[in-house]
């Protein structure tokens, strides 16, 4: 008796280590357009790489995180914003599907349609908001940003608040482990008594 291998054909899939050299390449793309410093676009582009060779080290979103800092380096443009908010968060979903895609695996561009269909949804909430807080915010009004600090300080102190709230009711929910009365040997398993 021969043993064959067991294989799954993939219709209209693609390989899946293209999820990880698309992340390089919108990393590489969005520090160069938007980030100044060419330190800080080469640590981007470095964070990127290790991200896509092993996504469980979270240097992916590392540069996401450097090409969103890079752009504070930069004159405010509502373009630039524009365009570092759709890339920040394609490359939040692709180090997403790296982490959770195995690299020699194949993946049916169908089970990318639900992430593509989310990507469109947060883009069609964000890029109005964005576009809003950088006209908002131009110096030409002569408040500048002061306001939106304050009002994102504001926001993390009530988030902390709900989350805090949270944790506490939870512990408040959680039931009490009972130990075997004395005499009694064996596990509690927490079964009827």
């Amino acid at each position: 008796m021969t043993r064959r291998a067991h294989t799954l054909r993939v219709r209209a899939g693609m390989p899946a280590v293209l999820l990880r050299v698309l992340l390089v390449t919108v990393t590489a793309a969005g520090a160069m357009v938007l980030v100044p410093v060419p330190l800080w676009r080469g640590v981007a582009i470095a964070a990127a790489v290790v991200g896509a060779i092993v996504p469980r080290s979270l240097a992916g979103w590392g540069g996401a995180a450097c090409v969103g800092l890079g752009m504070l380096f930069a004159d405010p443009d509502p373009a630039h914003t524009a365009i570092g908010v759709l890339v920040v968060h394609a490359i939040h979903v692709l180090a997403s599907l790296s982490w959770i895609v195995p690299a020699s695996s194949w993946i049916s561009v169908r089970a990318l349609v639900p992430t593509l269909r989310r990507f469109v949804a947060v883009q069609l909430i964000a890029q109005p908001l964005a576009i809003g807080v950088a006209v908002l915010a131009a110096p030409e009004t002569g408040t500048g940003i002061a306001w939106a600090a304050l009002a994102g300080a504001a926001l993390l102190v009530v988030a902390v608040a709900f989350g805090l709230h949270a944790l506490r009711r939870a512990d408040a929910d959680a039931p009490a482990v009972h130990s075997a009365p004395p005499g009694r040997s064996g596990a509690d398993v927490g079964g009827p008594a």
